[in-house]
């Protein structure tokens, strides 16, 4: 109950730093994190965390390198294979080779395989934590796929070299003879268990959605959740390596992905929705739970090894500028092959940008190298004991230069990229926004079925006009400060008073009472407008109600209420009365600049009248369609229709008119799932 106790705190964490990176955007998030983090471990919070290196290594790295597999692009990745094989691959053996033996010929007293395993640790970059820096900036041409694909696959690499090492340290038996043949082993068997293990739940997932039909969409989201921890377990039961089969199980899923699309596109839309809400989840747990941990490693080398603090800070520096040098030494070296992948006349025929210096180039990537969950992940799985029960005496050291390497990292890529990579060229854009080009397109669609309904009296229109004059009125909410927005919030004001001065005049007369009162607003609170409304409008419809409520008459003589039927019936007179003396005041208010404006708030009191009397089931002049659903699909299609004019007249960009067609296509998709 403890540990699932901490878990909601640093989830609630996460959240709380999206909202505070939201409104100091210049702040990178896993610093708010991290500060968070940090915070939790000093207020006095009951917070209870036990970690467990294994469930970790499972539950959370598992997962994001499962995600970071499926999402990858599969036509960059096989663009630039070549790069990506020699930053992923290559490049990660060099380091750990390379800086363990650096680091223990500095740091005499740290033995050889812990050595190599702070090396590895500090090998996988974050490629998320780049596109957010540079967010803005232009980077050289194929950076950014070259960069995604080395954090896909050296993620896997740093692990598999990360978890070599460990053993050789908790067992005190290391033979490089052996370590490499331990890692082909496990190499080979993860892919193998990836594709087979992988390949196999896809032809399931589209057996069960094309061949059976299964519409469950729980069900096959549930097997897709499933899936990076199968596969992990199954490979390390064998002895196989569960990272490199989760992200070859990921990277087949990904290509398989666009054939699920076909199969069934909502399910797909939901997998998408499920699994990018679990990965910021568990990326932002992660920095959370450093800032937590670290201020107590800190404390604890402050206690027993004060002296220490200086030889460790000065150490992280001395890693961090191995590192820096071998990535940059290596990148420069092997330019050509990084910049011109394919084919190098056709980049220089390519006149949208002049290729960098050699120099330039390789400093760019360096600073690109920032590292992030994954090598904090893999810290935190550092064994505390070794062999025979012994105390692993450098387990809070090397946590505490893997924390700061991090965020030396972090603070340099955001000082020093914004410097040495140009700005985006931004050019003002003439297109509509999303609000504005969705304000159109529902204009458009309530005249035309203004004009249907008037041409055809056999069908009822008139709640599909509703339902878009709701939407119209949603979308001039998204602005508050447009001047449509202040004309409709003029008049709803306008129309509220008047609708108190009616049941006032209602009270005064004897013509309701308090039961009356009660049932107007419970007819209020079952309308669409009210549910939507914001908890502050609630209350002040509360309050009126409540206030004419104590005003009127516990009951009134019987014979001034002959004519009230049913409670329904009453009401709905009530509401009539109310909705002529609304009409009138707003179409006092009219003139040729707010009739939409006037058209959306009487709308709303419409939709009451129509909503009572619907619940009395009464039947129109006209006869009503059995389900209003043809109309909707229509009505979506004039939306197509209106978008596809916007975009010929070159009023919306491009991502705009992908927005819209998001919305317009989630809309079709709950339209066609109705019942």
């Amino acid at each position: 109950m403890t540990l699932l106790e901490a878990f909601l705190i640093f989830i609630v964490a996460v959240v709380i730093s999206s909202i505070l990176h939201n409104k100091f955007p210049k702040i990178p998030t896993a610093f708010i994190q991290i500060a968070l983090g940090v915070g939790l471990y000093i207020l006095p919070i009951p917070v209870h965390f036990q970690f467990d290196s294994e469930v970790f290594m499972m539950a959370v790295i598992a997962p994001l390198l499962f995600v970071e597999g499926a999402h990858v692009s599969r036509t960059k990745l096989l663009q630039y294979r070549k790069p990506i094989i020699l930053m992923a691959m290559g490049l990660v053996f060099t380091t750990v080779i390379g800086v363990g033996y650096f680091i223990h010929w500095i740091w005499a007293d740290l033995p050889m395989p812990a050595a190599f395993a702070i090396a590895a640790i500090l090998c996988p970059t974050d490629a998320v934590a780049v596109q957010a820096i540079t967010k803005g900036k232009v980077l050289p041409k194929g950076a950014i796929s070259i960069l995604e694909g080395e954090s896909l696959l050296n993620d896997a690499a740093g692990i598999i070299s990360f978890k070599i090492a460990v053993a050789a340290l908790v067992t005190g038996a290391f033979s490089a003879f052996d370590a490499i043949e331990q890692f082909i082993i496990s190499t080979i068997l993860g892919v193998l268990i990836g594709i087979i293990v992988g390949f196999l739940i896809v032809r399931l997932r589209i057996f069960l959605s094309m061949h059976k039909g299964l519409k469950d969409s729980n069900t096959m989201i549930f097997i897709q959740l499933l899936t990076p921890f199968a596969v992990y377990l199954i490979a390390e039961v064998v002895h196989a390596s569960g990272i490199i089969a989760v992200v070859v199980a990921g990277l087949l899923h990904g290509f398989e992905r666009d054939r699920l699309i076909r199969a069934q596109t909502e399910l797909q839309m939901n997998y998408n929705q499920i699994w990018n809400t679990l990965s910021y989840a568990l990326n932002g747990f992660v920095f959370v739970v450093l800032g937590f941990i670290v201020p107590e490693v800190v404390g604890e080398i402050v206690n027993k090894e004060p002296e220490n603090i200086k030889f460790l800070i000065i150490t992280t520096l001395m890693i961090a500028l191995a590192i820096y040098v071998f990535r940059f030494i290596w990148v420069f070296i092997l330019f050509k092959t990084f910049y011109y992948p394919n084919n190098i006349q056709s980049y220089l025929n390519d006149q949208t940008e002049s290729p960098p210096t050699r120099l330039h180039y390789a400093f760019i990537m360096t600073m690109c190298g920032i590292h992030g969950t994954i090598s904090l992940s893999m810290a935190l799985t550092l064994p505390s004991l070794l062999s025979a029960n012994v105390k692993f005496e450098f387990k809070n050291d090397l946590l505490f230069i893997a924390s700061l390497m991090v965020l030396i990292s972090l603070i340099l890529a955001q000082i020093v990229l914004p410097l040495i990579t140009p700005s985006e060229q931004r050019v003002e854009s003439k297109s509509m926004s999303y609000p504005a080009a969705k304000t159109y397109i529902v204009e458009n669609v309530i005249s035309y079925l203004k004009r249907c309904s008037k041409e055809d009296k056999t069908v009822n229109y008139s709640p599909i006009i509703s339902e878009y004059f709701d939407e119209l009125f949603f979308l001039l909410q998204m602005t508050p400060e447009n001047k449509n927005t202040k004309e409709v919030k003029r008049l709803e004001l306008l129309a509220s008073e008047k609708e108190t001065e009616v049941l006032e005049k209602l009270i005064e007369s004897n013509k309701i009472d308090k039961q009356t009162i009660f049932n107007y607003r419970s007819a209020l609170e079952s309308s669409r407008q009210y549910k939507e409304a914001t908890a502050l409008q609630k209350l002040k419809v509360f309050a009126k109600m409540l206030i004419l409520r104590v005003r009127a008459k516990r009951k009134v003589d019987q014979s001034q209420i002959d004519h009230f039927k049913s409670s329904i019936l009453e009401v709905q007179k009530v509401m009539r009365i109310v909705h002529h003396h609304v009409t009138l005041a707003l179409k006092a208010e009219q003139n040729k600049d707010n009739v939409l404006e006037v058209s959306i708030v009487l709308n709303q009191y419409y939709s009451r009248l129509r909503n009572i009397r619907r619940r009395r089931q009464n039947k129109q002049n006209y006869p009503v369609v059995a389900s209003t659903q043809p109309l909707k699909l229509e009505s979506l299609y004039l939306q197509r229709h209106y978008l596809d004019e916007l975009i010929s007249n070159k009023q919306v960009d491009a991502t705009v008119a992908a927005q819209v067609r998001e919305n317009i296509n989630y809309n079709e998709i709950v339209i066609a799932n109705e019942k």
